[in-house]
């Protein structure tokens, strides 16, 4: 999906992004292109090329649309992250904003995507979708974490619509589909025992490669009761993180994360 700048008469302004990046071998971009709000830098580092992806528009709102397509080819190692964390703002028109992310990775080549936390404020309303597909030889670790509203502020009784799906593809056949969709008063469904049990704060990782299975047990070592990690095949680990705060999910996450990247957290995550 492409973006296309829909301009309606009496609306509201918009905010839309596309994001095109390739890349090949070590640490070198084939191609990019970026428009309208969605910007990526490059900060330098030793081990693999890095990209930190900025919405400029300061956050999500209803009518909002971004679409970024990340193609990893020929051995190619990429890490990509936010400069921040992703507000998702009140709708003033119940709209959605939407956002689509798809990855491909080609032969042996490794991505880490990394986005830092969603944050889904009062009334915020997000339809998103992340599409990954995957060769036999390549290695990807997937991170998603999302916080329901701010404790900060007293935002602990939100309302809302987050409609949210991963779909991990192995040679076209799906191998992980993920959904949550929470609309309506989006605290009070959290609060049910078998949804997430009056937390707030929550993180799917996904992690395929060969090397998965060696950090099972050192994972469930840092985990709460709420929390899971299991093998769903050979190669691929999968984690549910559940905090009552985003705080409380950070300090589960960010050492998982350093663990497996071999201590490559993005430098934004430490900010």
């Amino acid at each position: 999906m492409y973006v296309e700048k829909i301009k309606k008469e009496g609306s509201p302004p918009r905010a839309q992004g596309t994001l095109r990046l390739s890349t090949i071998g070590d640490g070198e971009i084939q191609e990019l292109f970026q428009q309208g709000a969605a910007k990526v830098l490059f900060p330098r580092h030793k081990n693999r090329l890095e990209g930190v992806m900025i919405n400029t528009s300061g956050g999500l709102t209803g009518g909002d649309e971004f679409s970024n397509i990340i193609t990893c080819k020929n051995r190619s190692l990429l890490t990509l992250t936010t400069q921040g964390c992703e507000r998702i703002y009140r709708s003033c028109d119940n709209t959605s904003a939407l956002v689509e992310n798809n990855i491909i990775l080609k032969g042996s080549s490794s991505i880490f995507w990394l986005p830092q936390e969603t944050i889904v404020f009062e009334q915020g309303r997000i339809k998103r979708k992340l599409k990954v597909e995957l060769s036999p030889e390549a290695e990807a670790l997937i991170v998603e974490p999302i916080i329901f509203g701010r404790l900060a502020m007293g935002e602990t009784n939100i309302s809302g619509h987050f409609d949210d799906m991963v779909e991990i593809k192995l040679e076209n056949k799906i191998i992980f589909l993920d959904r949550t969709y929470l609309s309506g008063n989006i605290s009070k469904i959290l609060k049910r025992p078998a949804v997430a049990d009056g937390f707030s704060a929550t993180a799917l990782l996904l992690y395929k490669s060969e090397k998965a299975k060696s950090f099972l047990e050192t994972i469930r070592g840092k985990l709460n009761t709420k929390s899971g990690v299991s093998l769903i095949s050979d190669d691929i680990l999968v984690m549910r993180l559940l905090a009552p705060t985003g705080y409380d999910l950070r300090k589960m996450l960010v050492p998982i994360i350093n663990e497996i990247t071999d201590k490559n957290l993005p430098k934004t995550w430490r900010l």
